[in-house]
């Protein structure tokens, strides 16, 4: 293992050739990622709901390579390498772009938030101690209504991401990210990063995704209009619903840290659907109808960006709704 004041170095000789508007703890995450190569664990808290994952990490251009294996419930993997992703399922379940961010917050999260950064005002909040790392505490409150704030827990010594948390406007923690162990290396060998678990299913199946990628205008029958400054359109996919016949479409929204899924479908005669603000479980959600049909949009966000989503909505066509397209599924992960 490099000494710390050596990948202090790195860290800061690559944190220069960021741009000078880069906020410095972006620039060191970013530089820390890039230059680093660690193994640990992680585990990530969003309301009941925990799960625990395995990080390899190689430095490297463009956020390093990542490798990520799930520990808990249905086994799952992540490799990643710059924008390229393959995820690894033992289901059918479809890629969630929140647990890719959770599966490499460290490398991800970073370079989201330097798109970010005009939104969002970073002030260093104490110091304590992570997976036995002396850690710097900042907290990005958000500029704008349209965003929740973060808590971010930065080595001291690398400037690497080792906790990040959202937080909404009454102060509650969301969602949190962070490593339980950690431990810096100065290489991976093939070896470790090739190895197979005994854990792992015979039969995976692998997707392809490039993160960032956004689906054509032609296949969403909508019309966006405007969105909170930031977001753009990150996915739309049809599909049957498990629990009728009928079609239900799915926007994501995205500003790349912060997803909002849209749920569009027709409600049955007298059913009762979310209109205006509410929750959906936990999740906050906001609802209305738009020419028939149902609009629901929910995610971890403020109801002013859920409620600016569903009103930027228009159907290019009333016929668009009335005929189902044969699964024209479209998706990517936030820029």
């Amino acid at each position: 293992m490099k000494p710390a004041p050596v990948l202090l170095a790195l860290a800061l000789a690559c944190g220069k050739a960021l741009a000078a508007d880069t906020p410095q703890i972006i620039q060191r995450m970013l530089a820390a990622a890039d230059t680093l190569s660690y193994r640990g664990h992680v585990v990530q808290i969003e309301g009941d709901q925990a799960q625990s994952l395995h990080i390899l990490h190689r430095a490297g251009a463009d956020g390093g390579l990542d490798r990520v294996r799930s520990l808990q419930g249905t086994y799952w993997e992540l490799r990643r390498q710059g924008q390229n992703c393959r995820i690894a399922l033992s289901t059918a379940r479809p890629a969630h772009d929140e647990a890719l961010v959770a599966a490499a917050f460290a490398s991800l999260l970073p370079r989201r938030l330097q798109k970010l950064a005009e939104f969002y005002e970073f002030t260093p909040v104490g110091k304590g101690r992570l997976a036995d790392h002396a850690a710097d505490f900042t907290l990005a409150r958000p500029r704008d209504q349209f965003r929740f704030a973060y808590l971010l827990g930065t080595d001291t010594a690398t400037g690497l991401l080792l906790k990040a948390g959202l937080i909404d406007s009454q102060g509650k923690v969301l969602r949190q990210v962070f490593f339980v162990d950690l431990e810096l290396v100065q290489t991976l060998d093939d070896a470790e990063w090739l190895q197979e678990t005994g854990s792992s299913p015979a039969q995976l199946q692998w997707t392809e995704h490039i993160l960032g990628q956004r689906p054509s205008a032609d296949a969403i029958p909508w019309t966006i209009g405007t969105l909170p400054p930031g977001f753009g359109v990150s996915g739309y996919i049809r599909r049957q619903s498990p629990d009728s016949s009928q079609d239900v479409e799915q926007l994501t929204i995205s500003d790349g840290l912060a997803t909002v899924s849209v749920f569009i479908d027709t409600p049955a005669p007298g059913e009762q659907s979310l209109l205006g603000a509410g929750r959906v479980q936990a999740m906050p959600a906001f609802g209305a109808r738009l020419d028939g049909r149902q609009v629901t949009a929910l995610g971890a966000a403020p109801m002013a960006t859920l409620k600016q989503v569903v009103e930027a909505l228009t159907p290019v066509s009333p016929t668009s709704l009335a005929t189902p397209a044969a699964s024209p599924a479209t998706s990517g992960a936030p820029p």
